[in-house]
This record gives structure tokens, C-alpha cells and sequence, in this order.
């Protein structure tokens, strides 16, 4: 009898514990080829290379159709009690960012502040699940059908976790798209939030995947294959640092993707969702970025001191220089 009530404990603990995890943020976006089929993009030049980028705000200004699509299936995920981060509203505190940082200037020299499109566009929020909506409409006639596509991708990695698509009956053209978008959501409601719950469970248990690549200025002192005495045995620099990834990973997850003097490169680096940030001792939401502060502090004192810089390069990814910023 004790023997089951110590079960029924745990099994209620274990629940307690599940129900109060944190869930990562999904957001829902128009998908790049709704944005690229209609006009709302915008082109950077990328060393001689167009890039084309999915223009959000445009779209909202001048298509209030996809503007309702994305309200509705938003809506639709957080009454199945998936947290949701609103395009709509990053998009004005991004911009409202962009205007005030036009107007800021130098106390000394009077000097604007710099940024780049690629640095602006790194300032849009930080969802973990990126849930992007297709639609087309086909009409014959008075009636109409229309095609949805709907993917969720995991915004650290760029992964897909869950998709399915799906084809209205033939109705009215007159007929509001956002009742069709429900009608064919809910033919696959269970198998596409399955995918998202068993990704969540990954992310609880086995921590969410970055990359992490470091590079050596030719300024630096040092290279990768520097040696240094490590109890009464010779180590390189780049094994050093292969054996913090391997005490800061999530259950030492992660792969050593490529390693050179000048160049090593870490995939599948798995950390957690969340951690204690050691300034204000509050655990708080972790990304690439953060994940890598310890090494980069670790680098920059005795015995290396190390000029080191970090760049996030989004969420999943992070860039480490040594030698120089």
C-alpha cells in the first residue's frame, strides 16, 4: 500500500512539475512565399547578391485579408493554450525602435546611430516557433476554393517540426477565408499539435539545438592548436574548448563539426531553454548568445586573455572572434 501511494506521489508530482514548465513562444508570420507572390518583400544587397526578405509590416499596411488570416490562427493556437507572441505588435515596437534611433545623435560629435538591414532585422522577437501561413484562392465563378499550407519551424534551427496542408470545399466566393481556414485547420488539429507538444517535450528534455562557430583573427597570438599544460599534460586550445562544450551541454550534446588552427565549428549544440543569468541571479530565457558567455569570459582571462568577441548571428546561431572584435 505505501509502495502505491509513493507511485501516485510521484506520478502527481511529475504532472505538477509538467504543468508548470515554461512553453516556448510561438508567433505566426505570412510564409516567405505568400510575402514573395504578392509583392511584400524587400531586396538587400549581400556582397554582389540580391536577398530577398518577407516585408511584414508592408504586408499588414496594404492586405487587411492576410492581417485577419494570421489574428485568426493565432487566436485558434492560443485557445489550445500555446503561448503566442503578436506579429502585429512587435512589428510597431520595432518600428517605433527604428524611428527613435533615427533621431538619436552624439553628445560629443554629434555622431547617428549605424545599423545594418541584417542588424535590424535581428532585432525582430524572440519566438522559439515560428508558424508560417500560405493561402491561395482559386475562383470559378461565383464560387471559390482556397489552399492552406501551414508550417511550424523551429526559429533557432530553421527546422520544420509540424506541417499539413489542406483544401477548402467549394463555396461562395463571398465566404470569409478566415471560416475556411478554421474548417481545415481542424481536419488536422490533432496530428499538427501533436508535432508541436512532441517538440516541446524535446526541448524540455533534451534542450533546444544552436550552432556555435569560432574564428581567429589574424591578430590574435594564438591559433587553435595552441598547447597548453593541463595537469602535467599538453592540450590544444581547441580541446579545451571542445571539453567546456561538453560540460555545459545539455547531457554533453553536441558535435564538433569541423576543427583547424584558424576555424572551429560546433552543430547539434544542444542547451537549455532556460538558466540562470548570472548577473541578477534570476533564471530567465536562454538563447545562443547567452549560452556562450561563459566561454567567452572563460577566454578572455588567465591563462589565454583573449581579445573575444561575440556576434549573434539570430537566435540559433553565434559567432565567436578571437584576436579582435
Amino acid at each position: 500500500m505505501k509502495k502505491i501511494l509513493l507511485i501516485a506521489i510521484l506520478v502527481m508530482t511529475s504532472i505538477a512539475s509538467f504543468g508548470q514548465a515554461k512553453k516556448p513562444t510561438i508567433m505566426v508570420v505570412p510564409s516567405d512565399k505568400w510575402c514573395f507572390d504578392n509583392g511584400y518583400f524587400s531586396e538587400f544587397d549581400n556582397m554582389g547578391s540580391k536577398v530577398k526578405v518577407p516585408d511584414y509590416t508592408k504586408a499588414f499596411q496594404m492586405n487587411d485579408q492576410i492581417k485577419v488570416m494570421i489574428s485568426s490562427m493565432a487566436d485558434f493556437m492560443a485557445q489550445n493554450e500555446f503561448p503566442i507572441v503578436s506579429l502585429e505588435q512587435e512589428l510597431a515596437r520595432i518600428n517605433r525602435e527604428s524611428a527613435e534611433m533615427a533621431m538619436m545623435t552624439g553628445k560629443n560629435e554629434g555622431g547617428e546611430i549605424v545599423e545594418t538591414p541584417i542588424e535590424a532585422l535581428r532585432r525582430t522577437a524572440k519566438a522559439d516557433i515560428i508558424l508560417q501561413l500560405y493561402f491561395k484562392e482559386t475562383k470559378m465563378g461565383p464560387k471559390k476554393t482556397v489552399e492552406f499550407i501551414l508550417d511550424a519551424y523551429d526559429a533557432y534551427t530553421s527546422k520544420i517540426i509540424s506541417g499539413n496542408s489542406g483544401v477548402s470545399s467549394t463555396v461562395s466566393s463571398t465566404h470569409p477565408n478566415t471560416t475556411l481556414l478554421q474548417e481545415c485547420v481542424l481536419s488536422f488539429k490533432d496530428n499538427f499539435l501533436q508535432g508541436l507538444l512532441r517538440h516541446f517535450d524535446d526541448l524540455h528534455k533534451n534542450g533546444r539545438e544552436i550552432t556555435v562557430t569560432l574564428f581567429r583573427y589574424d591578430s590574435c597570438p594564438i591559433d587553435f592548436e595552441e598547447e597548453y599544460e593541463i595537469n602535467d599534460f599538453y592540450v590544444e586550445f581547441a580541446d579545451i574548448i571542445d571539453a567546456w562544450f561538453a560540460d555545459n551541454c545539455v547531457e554533453g550534446r553536441y558535435t564538433m563539426d569541423s576543427k583547424s588552427a584558424n576555424r572551429l565549428r560546433f552543430t547539434q549544440v544542444r542547451i537549455p531553454t532556460y538558466a540562470v543569468n548570472p548577473i541578477n541571479g534570476r533564471q530567465t530565457a536562454i538563447d545562443a548568445a547567452g549560452f556562450v558567455r561563459g566561454l567567452v569570459n572563460m577566454m578572455k582571462k588567465e591563462p589565454y586573455n583573449l581579445v573575444v568577441g561575440s556576434t549573434p548571428k539570430g537566435l540559433g546561431e553565434v559567432w565567436i572572434t578571437i584576436g579582435d572584435k
